[in-house]
């Protein structure tokens, strides 16, 4: 007969985050007495142990090993520490020691039922409670835009918005954070004119007090390190006051790595870390985890820098450009309940695979510039393909191709009278292919070209 236990193991037995595909996990433990069909709930090693919003069933053995192969079954909304546990009575036998327990029954339903949440919403129900939530705080946003933005986010950690000053583009971020619970591992840093490299974010080496002083966004990345059970997010305000490559191009570069364990910035040389091993500060080296997400927003004026193919080639660009003030609601006069979604959950929602149904037309598409000496690279394509995965069962998968073809590809998409030829065949393309959206970009660009006789994605 099956059992339910509580399995305690280290944080480097499982991976920082439980994404879609993993539905099967291998742990090197000694514990004999499991058998196949056995219930697990797994408690993370951390700072303060967290057990984690899945029910893993023990699908097969290793009696020679003690490898256990886990077969997940069921995810719920929340983690929660083992000394929340210990606040229940008749619970608290099970956060004395660190040692597998039998759990029982009625206690496994209690924990997972009633202490984590119940069981995970399906994503549309969880994109639903998300607009509701906005609007009872009185904004709204079209409902494209914001299952865009969410599938950006699973895509790639960072995406940009852009568009006219109070359109609400940084305001979409801070409430999709408070949405799903997170409104205390939300930061906002307005970007200064004079940020002139990563020391804005990162901090530096005092030489006079032989200390590294970091910076607010370097706390909040350690912060985000150590609470791996929540979900953070940073908004860079007006990125492009400065110019994003002084400041942001270590975080570009790393964030582009598809092994999240890879994903670092570089805080100081090894001489100064030397200097500061003996004092047990800071690492070396700042690891960007997988529940710490990028919004830059972006106005296109006079005032700003231009964005250069190195960040549009590693971020989604989503547009706001327009409000229709006639949708937009008043403020509930009770304040909105948010949801309690961990990462863990948040992450389970995420397609590592690509959809490679649209290849075909990535590869005409790459044609038509390549004609131009503008082709598209294997970072986009990838994304592109990501980004289709994960859109499914949000939006048709004609349109989330043509945002991908409209956010990832148009805007690479520039230059004088000697590109018009290539924006005719890219035309043609989308018309012939539905392609509405890129379509309608590109008649704007067009007028623009024949105005000016130059032309941009950027309005």
């Amino acid at each position: 007969m099956s059992k339910s236990y509580l399995l305690f193991l280290s944080s480097p037995s499982i991976p920082r985050h439980i994404s879609a595909q993993q539905s099967r996990l291998l742990l090197n433990q000694h514990a004999t007495h499991l058998q196949v069909g056995d219930s697990i709930l797994l408690v993370q090693d951390q700072v303060e142990k967290t057990i984690l919003p899945v029910v893993y069933t023990v699908e097969a053995q290793n009696r020679g090993t003690g490898a256990l192969t886990l077969k997940r079954d069921e995810i719920y909304n929340q983690t929660i520490k083992l000394a929340d546990i210990a606040t229940i009575p008749s619970l608290q036998r099970y956060a004395v020691q660190n040692s597998t327990q039998q759990l029982t029954e009625s206690d496994l339903t209690f924990v997972t039922k009633t202490m984590m949440g119940g069981g995970r919403m399906e994503e549309r129900s969880l994109l639903n409670a998300i607009a509701a939530y906005i609007a009872e705080r009185g904004y709204y946003f079209e409902r494209e835009t914001l299952d865009n933005y969410h599938i950006c986010l699973k895509t790639r950690p960072f995406a940009i918005l852009a568009g006219l000053s109070g359109t609400g583009k940084s305001k979409l971020s801070q409430l999709y954070a408070e949405a799903l619970g997170h409104k205390k591992q939300y930061l906002r840093l307005p970007v200064s004119p004079n940020w002139y490299s990563d020391q804005a974010l990162l901090g530096y080496f005092d030489t006079i007090s032989g200390q590294y002083i970091t910076e607010q966004a370097a706390d909040f990345i350690l912060k985000a390190n150590q609470d791996s059970g929540n979900l953070y997010f940073l908004c860079l305000d007006e990125m492009n006051l400065a110019h994003v490559e002084h400041y942001f191009s270590q975080f570009l570069s790393a964030m582009e790595e598809d092994d999240p364990e890879e994903r670092t910035v570089r805080l100081m040389g090894d001489n100064i870390y030397q200097r500061l091993e003996e004092k047990g500060s800071l690492q070396p080296t700042l690891q960007l985890p997988t529940n710490l997400f990028f919004t830059g927003t972006i106005n296109v004026d006079e005032t700003t820098k231009s964005i250069s193919d190195k960040v549009i080639d590693r971020a989604n660009t989503l547009e706001f450009f327009s409000v229709d003030l006639e949708k937009a609601p008043l403020p509930a006069e009770i304040p909105p309940s948010p949801l309690n979604i961990s990462a863990y959950t948040w992450q389970s929602y995420v397609s590592t695979q690509r959809d490679t149904t649209f290849r075909p037309q990535l590869i005409e598409i790459s044609k038509i510039l390549n004609r131009a000496d503008l082709g598209l690279g294997f970072r986009i394509l990838h994304d592109i393909e990501r980004y289709i995965a994960n859109s499914k069962d949000l939006l048709e998968p004609i349109v989330a191709f043509d945002l991908q073809v409209k956010q990832r590809i148009l805007p690479r998409v520039r230059g004088t009278e000697t590109i018009k030829k290539n924006i005719d065949e890219l035309h043609t393309f989308a018309h012939n292919n539905g392609l509405t959206r890129t379509a309608n970009r590109l008649d704007e660009m067009k007028y623009r070209l024949q105005r000016d006789g130059y032309t941009s994605f950027w309005r």
